[in-house]
């Protein structure tokens, strides 16, 4: 069983970044007006001195104190606009900070719109549920990012600070692989959810203390919990895969250089992410679900939530203190969707390691399903399974009326009507 405790609140920053592939990225600052060096090559931005100069340490990307080989070799070309910062420099400095030799990207400068939340649409389990979209509140602007072989960055009116650090932000994501050692991210199963955001978070707070950069006075773990403390319910489970993700990782890593003791020793759950667990300290409880489905209701997806997904949806209704004591204690679940997705319901069974655990989170539900319904949100009930187990049903009224739950604790069959 998890320790039971309140989780930190950092100050929110006006600065926010999210993790790579297409995520939206920072936040409205001033922005600073020292322009990148401009090359030759009207199409670029060069980061490097001109050919048949001598370039100074910063210029070559070696710096003071620094050792020869990683980090030295290859250089960034930015194209499309510039960059407030020389790129090399940055990717270098990535490269001894993690100890790692890869590959350099480009980086394409776009002109994107900022992102808006609202048009995250809930997902059909998200809506049985009763998750809505909405806006980020108290967190500012984000611009739109992706990585790979090329990174393109919005800088939109972000400060010069901010558009360095979501570059490092993708060259975390980027150089995951060489950093894993030998573990393939496709081997971690369920861990990589998290380490993936995790490991990119990590890398830029890393260099953010490095090299004494701050979005707003804060570090990027910090604006990450902004983000999980306003996101809407949409988008929150993301928001908090990344954050605890990261707070997982800095509390796992003595050194960026020794990442690979993370992927080669991933955490077992969700639960072992939130509370900061020792690998195998706190295992899986023992849960098996048998689905019938009967004439009517298709049965889809089956899968494990977890207890970050458990917290995204306990705070659609519940002040933070209440999620936190309802969802400490997880032990197992089971998501199970019933119907399309135009008439979508779930079924949500959750062992907890204990009975006061369990009759906590059943408190909890009860209150949740009466402010979701009172917003017309979706239909929901719940039910106890022996002891340790609460079972709950969304989306569609009849099926949330006529959907039955019998067995143990851990062994628990579905039927839907």
């Amino acid at each position: 069983m998890a320790t039971r405790r309140a989780l930190p609140t950092l100050l929110c920053a006006c600065l926010l970044v999210l993790a790579g592939c297409g995520a939206p990225f920072g936040a409205s600052t001033t922005p600073d007006p020292t322009p990148a060096a401009t090359g030759s090559d009207p199409g670029a931005t060069s980061t490097v001195p001109p050919v048949g100069s001598e370039p100074s340490a910063t210029e070559r990307g070696v710096e003071p104190g620094d050792p020869d080989g990683v980090g030295e070799s290859q250089r960034v070309a930015v194209r499309g606009g510039e960059l407030p910062f020389n790129a090399t420099v940055v990717y270098r400095r990535v490269e001894r900070l993690l100890g790692v030799d890869a590959p350099a990207p480009d980086v394409v400068i776009e002109d994107r719109d900022a992102f808006d939340f609202s048009t995250i649409e809930p997902r059909p389990y998200q809506a049985a549920l009763g998750l809505q979209a909405g806006s980020v509140s108290n967190c500012p602007t984000f611009y739109p990012a992706s990585g790979g072989d090329s990174i393109s960055i919005t800088q939109g009116t972000l400060s010069a600070e901010a558009v360095e650090l979501i570059f490092v932000h993708e060259l975390g994501h980027m150089f995951q692989g060489q950093a894993s050692g030998s573990v393939e991210m496709i081997e971690l199963g369920e861990a990589s959810t998290y380490l993936t955001g995790g490991v990119a978070v990590y890398t830029t707070n890393q260099y953010a203390d490095r090299y004494d950069k701050r979005w707003n006075g804060s570090r990027p773990v910090g604006v990450r919990e902004c983000l999980y403390d306003h996101a809407p319910g949409t988008y929150r489970q993301t928001a908090g895969e990344v954050y605890f993700g990261a707070r997982y990782v800095e509390w796992r890593v003595d050194e960026p250089t020794n990442l690979s003791a993370v992927f080669e020793s991933p955490p077992g759950s969700a639960e072992a992410v939130v509370h900061r667990l020792e690998p195998g300290a706190e295992p899986v409880r023992s849960l098996d679900v048998t689905v019938d489905g009967g004439d009517r209701w298709a049965v889809g997806e089956r899968r494990r939530a977890g207890e970050v997904e458990l917290r995204a949806w306990l705070h659609a209704g519940l002040s933070d203190e209440r999620v936190d004591t309802a969802a400490t204690g997880w032990g197992a679940d089971r998501l199970v969707r019933f119907g399309d997705d135009a008439d979508p319901s779930v079924a949500w069974v959750l062992r907890m390691d204990s009975e006061d655990d369990a009759d906590e989170l059943a408190a909890a539900v009860a209150d949740l399903e009466t402010d979701l319904e009172s917003r017309n949100a979706t239909s929901l009930r719940s039910t106890r399974i022996g002891d340790e187990t609460v079972v709950v049903f969304g989306g569609s009224e009849s099926f949330v009326a006529n959907a039955t739950a019998s067995g143990t604790a851990g062994t628990v069959t579905l039927t839907a009507p």
